[in-house]
């Protein structure tokens, strides 16, 4: 049973609505392209957009006051979904030699009725290529068309909720002080507004260029990166500015009020580990999160676990030792993997339906971690057994085998 597809993280908690969020979940993103009439008009008119737009639900979540979509940008091109975007260029002299033109990916990128078929769509769908005006606005005196400063190159047209990654994007070092769990915003923020970026058109390492959404680095707040991107700041970053544009600073208001937007979730509960697989273990069923009690949404500090004890009134324990075989049912050879989460003395065995004893497998003391069995079951006769794993001569855990 599919649970949920693993693509471009929140591409169904961001973008797609919740009357379609059980189909989307069935699909995979070979089929993507085939139910663009069902599911287009999301990355193209999204649902979210409707809370960041005052002609619409604006004033419905207080909490994205801060981010709000160009309605008149430039003021000539308007992003809200009942808008246009960049369609009135359509079959313009002013898209050749663009990623708009027809004869590049115009038909893909450019539509009508699709205000944000310009930079959601190839956000969350196809990848963005290193085309005019998918370039920064640093060096393009204004004009949003013109070339600027590469900062993403990661286009697949054939579509798709997959997570793009382009491999020859240096890795920005961790311990980089430029180092921004904003992933490529920052890199775009970098590349309009530091000295050492913003002087010229060259292609450059910036830090960050190898953040999401180009690929996901694990400190990226993704959340926050979709919201803002939603709220228009890929628009922005390549020179379609926000409508309280001057003319002069581009760093408007409406713009720092966006890239200094906070969800209120600023940091992991637990560090990440320095070696594979880098993430922590998740919390065990049995530790209770209480966080430290805070309700305001506005904390930063790891929240504190109690832990439940193992056994209860009810006689309900969670298992010490998480055992499985495979391959089940076995011909051959059978491998046994088991976790021990403490130093023990542990006794594997293997049991007929009969209760008899047909085999030890281990029997000694080992320190808490994940071991393997291999053992031969070539000799034994077809039918079912148990494996048993046993901690310190109490009571195990068994798991039912199957000999063909």
């Amino acid at each position: 049973v599919q649970v949920s597809r693993l693509g471009m993280p929140l591409t169904n908690e961001a973008v797609v609505p919740i009357g379609k969020k059980d189909l989307w979940n069935s699909l995979t993103p070979y089929q993507d392209l085939g139910m663009l009439s069902t599911f287009g008009k999301y990355f193209y008119q999204p649902e979210l957009a409707l809370y960041m737009d005052d002609t619409f639900f604006g004033g419905a979540v207080p909490a994205l006051a801060p981010l709000r979509i160009q309605r008149k940008s430039l003021g000539a091109f308007g992003f809200g979904n009942d808008q246009q975007g960049l369609f009135a260029l359509k079959g313009s002299p002013a898209l050749d030699g663009t990623a708009l033109a027809d004869y590049n990916f115009g038909n893909l990128l450019l539509k009508k009725n699709a205000p944000r078929s310009v930079d959601l769509w190839p956000i969350f769908h196809t990848g963005v290529p290193n085309l005019r005006p998918y370039q920064l606005a640093t060096g393009k005196n204004g004009d949003p068309l013109a070339a600027g400063k590469p900062f993403v190159n990661n286009i697949l047209e054939n579509g798709g909720d997959m997570l793009r990654l382009n491999l020859a994007v240096p890795v920005t070092p961790r311990n980089d002080p430029k180092f921004s769990s904003l992933g490529l915003v920052q890199a775009a923020v970098l590349g309009l507004t530091d000295p050492a970026y913003n002087m010229n058109k060259d292609i450059q390492a910036i830090p960050n260029m190898d953040g999401f959404p180009n690929g996901r680095r694990l400190e990226d707040d993704v959340t926050l990166i979709e919201l803002q991107a939603v709220s228009g700041v890929v628009l922005a970053a390549i020179g379609l500015w926000y409508d309280d544009f001057d003319g002069s600073n581009p760093l408007s208001q409406d713009l720092l009020d966006v890239l200094s937007y906070k969800t209120g979730v600023n940091a992991n509960d637990a560090p990440f580990k320095s070696k594979f697989p880098f993430v922590q273990a998740p919390f065990a069923g049995t530790d209770n999160c209480n966080c430290d009690n805070n309700t305001s949404g506005k904390g930063t500090n790891p929240p504190s676990a109690m832990r439940i004890p193992r056994s209860s009134n009810l006689g309900v324990a969670t298992p010490e030792n998480f055992v499985s075989s495979y391959p089940n049912p076995s011909a051959n050879v059978n491998t046994i993997k088991y976790r021990v989460d403490v130093a023990s003395q542990i006794k594997i065995v293997v049991m007929d339906q009969q209760g008899r004893q047909v085999n030890e497998l281990v029997n000694k003391k080992q320190d808490a971690g994940v071991y393997t069995v291999n053992w031969n079951t070539q000799k034994l006769p077809a039918g079912t057994y148990f494996i048993s794993v046993i901690k310190n001569g109490g009571k195990g855990q068994s798991i039912k085998l199957v000999k063909n």
